[in-house]
């Protein structure tokens, strides 16, 4: 029982790792370009001053 269990377990962390791409690019990007597991889109995120959300009075 044990056995099969852990037979399971292996199978199904190996279709969790293809599935993200640790053994090549993952099923979602066919078709596509392959993006780079460190690309975030650094270039859009842009820092601003904060600022404070006044509360909201109901009536």
């Amino acid at each position: 029982m044990r056995f099969l269990f852990l037979l399971v377990l292996l199978a199904n962390v190996a279709v969790l790792a293809y599935g993200q791409g640790f053994m090549g690019p993952p099923p979602s990007e066919e078709g596509r370009t392959p993006r780079l597991l460190s690309e975030r889109n650094q270039h859009i995120v842009e820092l601003g001053q904060p600022q404070r959300l006044e509360a909201r009075t109901a009536g």
